[in-house]
């Protein structure tokens, strides 16, 4: 007789479901997507459950374990995720253990409580002659039953504080007062920065792509549109019109954004532009506390929240029915992740919209060249916005030319043209943003007399100086030392620092103009959630006059008197060895720059460089996507670069270089006999950081176009060659990164 058993992904060390039996308990109640508790030897473990079916574990060889329990009454995962699963684990070579991991919260898994709080609520009302008798003998009990008479509600702990504990014990043991617990959730960013306009009235051409992403939606088939516009264009306008139609036909919305610190503008629009409850848009990132992200995520699973907002993993949202996953600047890399499992937000976001027969809009004003490769191959819509929404002007662009500017030794940041245009935007009471993509104080620090350099110990690259704290860090490995009176190696005291941080920025910046308001935004100060969120406010309000930042500035801020932005150094991104090095750095210098001129007041912007000349440097300045991408693209079809291949790489970690050199020549060597023309491997070579947390690190590149294929033959290379323990090897597909 055949037995009902379930697949299991568990979060075991097993990379393939389990089979388990089903207990007649649980035959009517099991669904698919459930979290479950199994045992897995002398150990009981957490799974999904990723298929049902009857089968006769009678003639099994052995003996088929019984499910334990059901952690959740409902399913937590949707069919989609559970398929998305067994795509990212073959695709990425990710592990199934990993997957879930990065799909179910800690929080979920170890069943956190929800939160509660005390309500003290009137349960008798007191004639007359009790409260002149309660007057008279216990004041306080009377000051507190007359408080509770008179709010007609319930009342939290924080609207008691003023009055007696003990008053309040003795009405709870009269019976006067009744305490009770209340369920509440946690909603993140109640009143979120943002400054985006009420009923805009949408131009032509928002118009036109918003009917043509309308209809794709009413054809409910998979889709995916670039939505190209310019910064200022109105590209939120388009994505709050398709919110509003999917949640018309009873959709569910997925909207991504590159940053952690941009979520909270990003919900304050959506909750200003879409009429819904707050406990509906709900936020997802890393910053949550654990309470927050279970309260958020049971929003998801269980259907009660319709829109989720949140950086790269909020892809794996376990929404109900999702019809639009919106993927904002989706060129940047942070929709990459770094660590294991190495999976691209966007492209998964492409994908899942395709399990789900779903609508995927992917938005920027430099768009990624594999994105506008798939628009000329045709498997993107384009939508085009040429013009900013309030038809102002893109802001102008003035080259400060480096190697003429006189610049005195105390500054050596600013040079005085930009000097001078600051100075002219301030006394304008116009605001300001410094854009420098290097934190800290000083990029290194060296001695004059001999050629000592402070470097980390554990990782291959100079410490950065932190000023504040008096420290030499590693951005790489966090190692901190106390900045040195003198060399270490000669003892001398002439100890320099060179190289421009954005504490350095600032530090100048209040030498220069000590009456601006100035503030810092990088990763150093943004410690929490909110600091972003804070400072945008007050920028927001006019209470700081001058942003000065890095990366995380460039992208999503929309602030009308912004009249200035200037870029500081784009030289040495410019010189980066890296084939995508001039699409960043020219996505950089548009993003930064659509900043400025956003409002009534026209906007300029000053780039500080010494490479004036620069052709990709025009480009940028002329906001030309299609030349670039013409130039780019021909560069990346001649050397197989993306998007006419896929990149495989392999990084070989370990704590003796010359073994661990060895070991990935020997490697690439079996590999490149098993590749039978399916791929190209290029390498092994020192890695661009060589060392990172005492473990030297080897690079090996596969080129293909067929990742599952070169993955097969990387695994048999895996099997037959014996890995030593102190050697192991991490595989990034599509890496954005080649550090």
């Amino acid at each position: 007789m055949d037995d009902l058993c379930a697949e299991i992904l568990t979060f075991g060390i097993f990379d393939k479901p389990l089979l388990y039996k089903i207990p007649g308990k649980l035959e009517e109640v099991l669904l698919v997507g459930m979290l479950v508790e199994v045992p897995f030897g002398k150990r009981k473990i957490l799974g999904i459950v990723s298929k049902i079916y009857a089968t006769d574990t009678g003639k099994s060889s052995y003996r088929v374990k019984e499910i334990l329990s059901i952690r959740y009454d409902s399913s937590l995962l949707g069919e989609d995720l559970i398929d998305l699963i067994f795509w990212m684990g073959k695709y990425y070579a990710a592990s199934h253990k990993m997957l879930l991991e990065s799909m179910i919260p800690v929080a979920i898994r170890k069943n956190i409580l929800p939160k509660f709080v005390t309500k003290i609520s009137l349960l008798k009302t007191l004639s007359a002659g009790e409260c002149e008798v309660l007057q008279r003998h216990s004041p306080k009990q009377f000051l507190l039953y007359e408080f509770l008479l008179k709010s007609g509600k319930s009342s939290g702990k924080s609207e008691l504080e003023k009055f007696s504990p003990s008053a309040l014990s003795a009405l709870l043991s009269k019976g006067i007062a009744g305490k009770e617990f209340e369920k509440i959730n946690r909603i993140v960013y109640d009143a979120p920065a943002g400054g985006q306009k009420k009923n805009i009235t949408l131009t032509g051409e928002q118009r036109q792509a918003a009917e043509d992403i309308g209809k794709s939606l009413g054809e409910k088939k998979f889709c995916t549109h670039l939505l190209h516009g310019v910064t200022g264009s109105g590209k939120t306008e388009i994505y709050l019109d398709a919110i509003r139609r999917a949640l018309v036909s009873g959709g569910d919305i997925i909207y991504l954004v590159p940053e952690l610190a941009l979520t909270p503008q990003t919900v304050g629009r959506i909750r200003r532009g879409i009429v819904l409850p707050a406990a509906q848009v709900v936020v997802w990132h890393s910053g949550l506390s654990e309470g927050e992200r279970r309260d958020a995520w049971l929003a998801m699973a269980t259907g009660e929240a319709k829109i989720v907002i949140g950086a790269r993993s909020a892809v794996f949202a376990p929404l109900k029915n999702v019809k639009i996953i919106i993927v904002d600047e989706e060129h940047e890399t942070t929709y990459k992740q770094a660590e294991t499992p190495r999976y691209h937000a966007r492209d998964v976001a492409v994908y899942r919209a395709k399990l789900l027969s779903a609508v995927c809009i992917l938005g920027s004003a430099t768009p990624s060249v594999e994105s506008l490769f798939n628009v000329s191959q045709r498997k993107y819509k384009l939508n085009v916005l040429k013009n900013r929404i309030d038809g102002s002007k893109l802001p102008k662009v003035e080259i400060i030319d480096m190697r003429h500017e006189r610049i005195s030794r105390e500054q050596k940041i600013i040079s005085p043209r930009l000097g001078e245009l600051i100075g002219g935007r301030l006394e304008a009471r116009e605001q300001i943003i410094l854009f420098l993509n290097r934190r800290g104080y000083s990029s290194a620090v060296f001695c004059n007399n001999c050629d000592y350099v402070a470097t980390c110990p554990h990782c291959s690259t100079s410490l950065t100086y932190h000023k504040p704290q008096n420290l030499l860090r590693c951005h790489i490995c966090n190692y901190a030392e106390a900045l040195p009176a003198k060399c270490p190696r000669c003892g001398g005291r002439n100890i320099l620092q060179s190289g421009v941080g954005t504490q350095k920025l600032a530090g100048v910046i209040g030498e220069m103009f000590p009456s601006a308001r100035a503030e810092r935004i990088d990763s150093d100060t943004m410690s929490t959630k909110d600091n972003f969120h804070k400072i945008l406010t007050r920028f927001g309000n006019g209470e700081i006059d001058i942003l000065i930042g890095t990366q995380m500035i460039s992208k999503g801020l929309d602030f009308p008197n912004v009249s200035l932005v200037g870029i500081i150094n784009v030289d040495g991104a410019m010189n980066f060895p890296d084939f995508r090095a001039n699409e960043r750095v020219f996505q950089s210098i548009i993003q930064v720059a659509g900043r400025a001129g956003r409002g009534s007041k026209p906007g300029i912007v000053a780039i500080q460089t010494r490479c004036p000349n620069s052709e990709l440097l025009r480009v940028a300045i002329e906001n030309d996507c299609e030349k670039f991408f013409k130039s780019e693209i021909a560069m990346r079809s001649e050397f197989f670069y993306p998007p006419f291949s896929h990149i495989i790489r392999l990084i070989f970690l370990g704590r003796n270089d010359t073994k661990t050199e060895c070991f990935a020549k020997i490697f690439s060597s079996d590999l490149e006999k098993r590749s039978e023309s399916l791929f190209e491997v290029r390498g092994p070579s020192p890695a661009a950081m060589q060392k990172a947390n005492d473990r030297f690190r080897f690079s090996l590149v596969c080129f293909s176009k067929n990742v599952p294929s070169a993955l097969g033959k990387i695994r048999e290379s895996m099997d037959s060659l014996k890995i030593t323990r102190d050697i192991s090897i991490v595989i990034d597909v599509d890496p954005v990164d080649m550090g």
